[in-house]
């Protein structure tokens, strides 16, 4: 979908425990200590679709593979319609921690068609940059577990999430710029400031 839009849409992607949240939050203080207008946000996100989609976490065999997407499209429309767009139009920076490549992913490993699930969000503002972290499967899961001491819920499972990967592997879009999640923290900081760079200096 394209729109006359004065700000900078960036999401970040990837399978579970690669560091996208840590990234986001340390790439929001950058720009927020350069005074630029930044928005944070996520997806599920907390409205009503959002919940509906989290209390899957523990249950996800309560819905269909068809319903569950239809929970996702749902909840990206509301953020779209109340969040994304107002934002875009007067020229925030929003960083979004998840979008529509996640739900590409992650249904599609759920047997749903991922050219199917990428033409219904269609309604949904491209992103100008997708950062797409990968890093190795176990990583993710020893990031999860122990690093923040959680159980991994039903979207988190070893075989279900290569298949995730297997599915963020083969995707081609303009916007999507890989980043190796498996080096330090520091590492990866520095090299998405060199990416996002580009788009800062079509801003001004």
């Amino acid at each position: 979908m394209s729109l006359h839009r004065s700000g900078l849409l960036i999401v970040f992607e990837g399978t579970d425990g690669t560091g996208k949240s840590t990234q986001l939050q340390l790439l929001a203080q950058t720009l927020q200590e350069k005074g630029l207008p930044v928005v944070i946000t996520r997806e599920p996100t907390d409205g009503t679709y959002g919940k509906q989609i989290r209390e899957l976490y523990a249950n996800r065999d309560a819905v269909s593979r068809e319903e569950e997407l239809n929970l996702f499209l749902a909840d990206r429309r509301e953020h779209v319609d109340q969040l994304l767009l107002p934002a875009l139009q007067s020229g925030k920076i929003i960083l979004c921690d998840r979008y529509y490549l996640s739900t590409v992913a992650y249904q599609g490993a759920a047997g749903l068609d991922p050219a199917h699930i990428l033409a219904r969000n269609d309604f949904a503002p491209v992103p100008d940059l997708a950062l797409l972290f990968h890093a190795p499967i176990q990583t993710g899961l020893n990031r999860i577990t122990q690093g923040r001491g959680e159980e991994l819920n039903d979207f988190e499972k070893e075989d279900y999430l290569r298949q995730v990967a297997a599915v963020f592997s083969q995707m081609d879009l303009p916007c999507i710029q890989r980043i190796d999640a498996a080096r330090s923290i520091e590492a990866i900081r520095c090299d998405i400031l060199e990416r996002v760079q580009p788009f800062l200096e079509k801003l001004q």
